[in-house]
């Protein structure tokens, strides 16, 4: 720069520059020599501002004005900045000076309208916005400050347009974009707000809003993956962006990426020790991992942040009643239904609890509230539309149709075949799963099938969701109807297992359920547990695991008693064949261990430690199945006890057929290690007849003495 250069324009194209300091230095050297140089002033009290030191700038930009009052753009700067520091009446009578000086003030009249808006003034800062367009149509930032004023207003359809166009003005302006996404997601225009929010992104590649914006849009989507890359950028950005951390821990969660999800929102407790939705979230992510616990201590401290929180109480409730302390569990949800009376959690979560506790008169009309809850997807387009109440028929079509998983389906599809019996005659349809179709078809009572996938559509009088069924017989423990089995094998199917002559129990087996499931870490197990049982001489174990964790196996298949039957699985028809050639189905809680139940065949079904309705509160046998024997895990995720406890009865199956030469499987059906315990939740049992003394004849095993047990508490 040449020596020559007068300070004060130096100090401008140093400002200009970003060099703050250097432009003040110059500043201060030309008012050393006149200190009511008006420009030096204003120009001093802008750098102040720039530095952080508002009120500063404030005092200087005054004298400025003392000195020439007669500057537009001195008042434009002085209400700008006062504006900032919140007094927004002096600032607008700085603005309205401006723009009195000079009526052309495009800057002054858009700034008079962010001091009116910010206010409370809207209908004036409208009108100084629309002022500043009338000077300057080309103004892409009115624009923008018009359309969240609009916005701001209800006028929802007016600001998309003054966002547009800002953004046809300024096709960058990453500001606008972003607000123009936050108008369509208003208006639930969520493809248009992805739109928006991904050109923001794109014009803005280091704003970390921009990329939270288009995380979450994503995230309402149930795109989660590309939720998590957005949710990661705008991290990476802003390592301290707390709703961005919550809202990344929440997409790692419903990828069923836990450990990371709560090292995301531990983060986010370092930054705010109290943070609802931080403490919310990490509660329920740790109870996913197992900590009960953590993951108790959190949401209750979440609770003491904020008492009146329903989301807290209802997520408390469903830990607790994983737990089984199903007291505390009815507590929790009545707090639900005491801050939001309307809610449908509010009444469907106790359902659970009541068909848990055997209480099905309360509980199957408690499920009904499961047609209000956002998850519930019927396959009728309006489910209380023409829904059958249990009145007699008298001739009408009624449409049953499947809900939730499969082993749902095959549970409760027991009841199809008693409607026309219990309610008289009319036209039964059956819409069901396609992979069920074939074994569904042995159903009796029903006159059409229909498959979900299928095009064609189902003319019908009335219809019923599935798990309605027990609801409109009014069943209760002692009415289940328990007659099994009520589904056979279909002809034409193909599987088949080949038996070894040593083979004296042959065992069909699957260890892990659906992958998706939001519990499946609890719920399904290693094939290496069953491993554990390979050993047990003359059991013969055939694998009917499906999906990718079948070939878990593999490393095991070099033994001669172990097979696996995976590649004959094409539907739930050929898994009932094998299942119908195997003596025993051992399964994790799948849609396995229903259908073997349906079939008559004596099966085990292993269970998780933690409350789940359909299989009652910690009985070992189940009045829906007589032929099935439970499995309970007495600790979370402790697989251990359970597998000991079922070598121990395989080797029994296998001597006692041996011994008296009863099949080892009719024989054991019914032995239990412990007796089920009493209370609610059991089922009357029937007295059975004197038994006849056997011939006097040294026993070889010794009676095994029952333990005893504390009664189960009623909720």
């Amino acid at each position: 720069m040449p020596d020559d250069t007068p300070p004060l324009s130096a100090a401008v194209t140093q400002f200009q520059a970003g060099d703050l300091a250097g432009a003040e230095k110059l500043c201060r050297q030309v008012l050393a020599a006149d200190a009511n140089n008006a420009e030096a002033l204003h120009l001093v009290g802008v750098i102040a501002h720039r530095g952080g030191r508002n009120d500063i700038g404030v005092d200087f930009v005054r004298r400025a004005i003392a000195a020439d009052e007669t500057v537009a753009s001195f008042q434009n700067t002085l209400g700008y900045l006062l504006r900032i520091g919140g007094h927004y009446s002096e600032a607008i009578a700085a603005l309205r000076r401006a723009v009195a000086l000079q009526a052309d003030y495009a800057d002054a009249h858009n700034n008079l309208g962010i001091a009116y808006a910010e206010s409370g003034d809207l209908d004036a800062a409208e009108t100084a916005y629309r002022d500043a367009l009338a000077h300057r149509a080309e103004f892409p930032e009115a624009q923008n400050n018009l359309g969240n004023l609009l916005y701001r207003m209800g006028r929802i359809d007016d600001s998309l347009a003054a966002y547009e166009a800002a953004t046809t003005l300024r096709p960058d302006y990453a500001e606008a974009h972003a607000n123009r996404g936050d108008a369509c997601l208003n208006q639930g225009k969520t493809d248009e707000a992805l739109d928006a929010y991904r050109k923001a992104a794109e014009a803005a590649p280091k704003w970390p809003s921009a990329w939270f914006k288009l995380g979450s849009v994503l995230f309402q989507k149930n795109d989660f993956e590309r939720a998590l890359r957005a949710f990661r950028r705008s991290i990476d950005l802003n390592p301290n962006h707390l709703r961005g951390l919550t809202n990344l821990g929440a997409t790692l969660e419903k990828l069923g990426r836990y450990e990371e999800a709560a090292l995301i929102l531990r983060h986010a407790l370092v930054l705010a020790p109290d943070d609802l939705s931080s403490l919310k979230n990490l509660g329920h992510v740790i109870l996913k991992l197992g900590h009960v616990g953590e993951g108790l201590h959190l949401l209750r401290r979440a609770i003491e942040v904020a008492p009146d929180d329903p989301d807290a109480h209802y997520t408390l409730g469903n830990a607790l009643l994983r737990m089984e302390r199903l007291q505390e569990a009815v507590a929790s949800y009545a707090r639900v239904r005491e801050l939001q009376p309307s809610a449908a959690r509010a009444y469907f979560a106790p359902a659970s609890v009541l068909l848990m506790n055997g209480q099905y008169k309360d509980g199957w009309a408690a499920y009904e509230s499961r047609f209000d809850m956002a998850a519930y997807k019927p396959n009728v387009k309006n489910v209380r539309e023409r829904l059958w109440d249990g009145s007699p028929l008298n001739g009408r079509r009624l449409l049953v149709h499947v809900e939730q998983g499969f082993g749902d389906t095959l549970e409760f599809v027991r009841y199809v075949p008693l409607i026309r019996e219990r309610f008289g005659d009319g036209k039964i349809f059956l819409l069901c799963e396609p992979e069920l179709a074939r074994i569904l078809r042995t159903l009796d009572g029903v006159d059409e099938f229909f498959e979900l996938r299928s095009d064609a559509s189902v003319t019908y009088d009335l219809h019923v969701p599935l798990l309605s069924l027990p609801h409109r017989f009014g069943t209760t423990l002692e009415t289940i109807p328990n007659k099994t089995p009520y589904l056979k094998v279909p002809a034409g199917t193909k599987a088949k297992i080949r038996r070894r002559k040593e083979t004296k129990l042959a065992v069909a087996f699957v260890w892990a359920g659906r992958p998706t499931h939001s519990d499946d870490r609890f719920r399904s197990c290693t094939v290496n547990w069953f491993a554990t049982l390979f050993d047990i001489p003359g059991v013969d174990f055939y694998s009917i695991q499906w999906g990718p964790r079948a070939a878990e196996l593999t490393p095991h298949l070099e033994r001669k008693n172990v097979s696996s039957m995976t590649d004959k699985l094409t539907d739930f028809a050929e898994t009932a064949a094998i299942i119908d050639q195997a003596d025993l189905v051992i399964s994790i809680d799948t849609a396995v261990a229903h259908l073997a139940g349906a079939l008559g065949k004596p099966v085990w079904t292993i269970l998780p430690f933690g409350g789940e309705w359909r299989w009652l509160f910690r009985r070992e046998d189940t009045p829906w199945y007589p032929n099935m024997r439970l499995f309970r895990q007495p600790i979370l995720g402790d697989w251990r006890p359970v597998f000991q406890r079922m070598g121990t009865a395989l080797s029994q199956m296998v001597g006692v057929g041996e011994g008296n030469g009863q099949s080892g499987v009719s024989a054991a059906v019914g032995q239990h290690d412990t007796a089920p315990e009493p209370g609610a939740s059991s089922a009357p049992k029937k007295k059975s007849g004197k038994t006849k003394k056997a011939p006097a004849k040294p026993r070889t095993r010794a009676k095994r003495k029952p333990r005893s047990r504390a009664p189960a508490k009623k909720p």
